[in-house]
């Protein structure tokens, strides 16, 4: 982790390689202005029905039973600027930013679609605080 904010990979199966995770900075898990903390969570479909429309980010997944937080989700964007406390995806990383987002979320939507899953997000072990 960083100040700046928080870069990670996202692996799974189907995923021929890792993609690229892109959150905020560690702000002790204030609601859309920090990262999520390590844990293991389930994220479940979010916006994928006839309703959808009525949603900014479709058919995409939400990180649930996150401590004292939700509508966390997992979107295209690739900035902090486009966070506010989710997790953006990328087919490749910049400096603290990720790249190639709407096909990382595409390459998601063929693998997952409208299912829910589970999320382990790890502290990698030289992180500092």
């Amino acid at each position: 982790m960083d100040k700046r904010g928080t870069m990670g990979t996202l692996e799974g199966p189907g995923l021929e390689k890792p993609l690229f995770t892109l959150e905020e900075p560690w702000k002790s898990n204030k609601r859309r202005i920090s990262c999520i903390p390590a844990g293991t969570y389930k994220c479940k479909p979010h916006a994928w029905g006839a309703d959808k429309a009525k949603f900014h980010f479709q058919e995409v997944w939400e990180v649930t039973n996150v401590p004292d937080r939700k509508a966390i989700l997992m979107h295209a964007g690739n900035t902090l600027a486009d966070t506010e406390g989710c997790i953006l995806v990328g087919l490749e990383a910049g400096i603290f930013r990720v790249n190639h987002s709407r096909p990382a979320i595409n390459k998601l939507r063929q693998i997952i679609g409208n299912k829910e899953f589970t999320l382990t997000i790890q502290e990698m072990p030289n992180a500092k605080r």
